[in-house]
């Protein structure tokens, strides 16, 4: 599974944007990511997930899952995330600092 993760917007504007394999992360850590996204039923999940009422310094967050046979884009944000997608945002949000912490 591949996934590509991009939050952006928030106070200073400064995006985060990384991409994962997961084959190349630790086993436990790619057993979690797969969990959290089947969790959050990824692949119902609407293509934009974004309200109309936006909050100031909020973060907009764009998710794509790509496996061997399908390949999904999901858009949301801090105020339209549904409960089901926020452990997975939190999942990629800690992964993606940590190799930005890295790199």
């Amino acid at each position: 599974m591949h996934i590509n993760f991009e939050r952006s917007g928030g106070f200073t504007g400064i995006p985060l944007t990384t991409s994962f394999d997961t084959e190349d992360l630790p086993e436990s850590t790619a057993n979690d990511l797969k969990a959290l996204v089947q969790k959050a039923d990824f692949s119902k999940l609407a293509n934009n997930l974004q309200s109309n009422n936006s909050a100031p310094d909020q973060f907009t967050y764009t998710i794509t899952v790509q496996s061997q046979d399908s390949k999904r884009t999901v858009v949301t944000n801090d105020s339209s995330a549904p409960e089901e997608l926020k452990p997975l945002i939190d999942f990629l949000n800690q992964l993606a600092r940590s190799q930005r912490s890295k790199g």
